[in-house]
C-alpha cells in the first residue's frame, strides 16, 4: 500500500511537471503552434527583409522612425496596440498614408495565454475594428503580445484565418541604449526572408530609431530591400 501511494505520488508530480513543461513549450515555441498558421521568416532566395515594430504608436519615436524609413524608401510593418492607436491617431494615419503595414498587437498588450476565450476575442476584435475604421482594408495580421501563445489564442486566430507573425531576428533593442550594438546584431543575423523584431513603443526608443538608420544604410548597400510582412509572404506564396 505504501509503495502504491509512493508510486502514485511520484507519478502525479511527474505528470504535473510534464503538463507545466508542455504548456510552457506551447507558449514559447517558435517552431510549433497548436492551431492555425505561424511564421517566423519566409523561405526565399531574394534579398528581402521585413522590419517590424511592436507596441506603438509612440510619438515622437514612431514619427522619427517614419522619417528614417522615408529617407531610405523602405517599408515596414507596425504591430500596434489598440489603446495606443486611439491615443495617437495622427501618427497612425501617417503610417498608413506613407504605405506602411499596420498589424494587430492586441488592444491592451496583456499576455493572452491564461485569459478567457472571450478576452482573447475582444483583444483581437477591438484593434481590428480600430484599424478598419482608419481605412485599413487589407488582411490585418496578428502578432501575439510577448510572442506568447498557448491554446485559446491560436485557436481563435485559426478561426479568423489570421497568421501569427513572429520573427527570427531579435536584437533585443529594449535591453541596450547602444544603437550600434542593436544594428550589428541585426546585420550579423539576417538572411533572405528574415523578419526582424524591433520596438517603437514602450518608452524611449531613440536607440531603435538610430539603429534602424544604421541597418538600412548597411543592408541596402548589400542589396537588401525592405518590404512589409504581406509583401514578404506573397513571395513565398508565388
Amino acid at each position: 500500500m505504501n509503495s502504491f501511494l509512493a508510486i502514485s505520488l511520484v507519478s502525479g508530480v511527474l505528470l504535473g511537471f510534464l503538463s507545466r513543461y508542455t504548456l510552457n513549450w506551447l507558449s514559447t515555441s517558435y517552431k510549433f503552434q497548436l492551431f492555425g498558421k505561424m511564421i517566423t521568416c519566409v523561405d526565399t532566395t531574394e534579398k528581402v527583409l521585413a522590419l517590424t515594430y511592436d507596441d506603438g504608436p509612440n510619438p515622437p519615436y514612431t514619427d522619427n522612425l517614419l522619417d528614417v524609413l522615408k529617407e531610405f524608401d523602405a517599408k515596414a510593418t507596425f504591430f500596434a496596440i489598440g489603446q495606443n492607436i486611439e491615443k495617437n491617431i495622427k501618427t497612425t494615419r501617417r503610417m498608413i498614408d506613407e504605405g506602411h503595414e499596420l498589424g494587430n498587437h492586441s488592444y491592451s498588450h496583456q499576455r493572452l495565454i491564461d485569459t478567457s476565450l472571450a478576452t482573447v476575442r475582444s483583444e483581437i476584435q477591438k484593434t481590428d475594428d480600430i484599424l478598419s475604421d482608419l481605412g485599413v482594408e487589407s488582411r490585418i495580421h496578428f502578432r501575439a503580445p510577448y510572442g506568447l501563445k498557448r491554446v485559446r489564442l491560436p485557436w481563435e486566430l485559426a478561426r479568423r484565418e489570421k497568421t501569427n507573425i513572429l520573427w527570427n531576428v531579435d536584437p533585443k533593442d529594449y535591453e541596450t541604449a547602444d544603437p550600434e550594438k542593436i544594428a550589428e546584431s541585426i546585420v550579423c543575423s539576417v538572411e533572405p526572408g528574415s523578419i526582424i523584431l524591433l520596438h517603437d513603443g514602450g518608452g524611449n526608443r531613440s536607440q531603435t530609431v538610430a539603429a534602424t538608420k544604421i541597418v538600412l544604410q548597411r543592408l541596402q548597400k548589400e542589396g537588401y530591400q525592405f518590404k512589409t510582412v504581406s509583401q514578404l509572404m506573397a513571395l513565398q506564396a508565388a
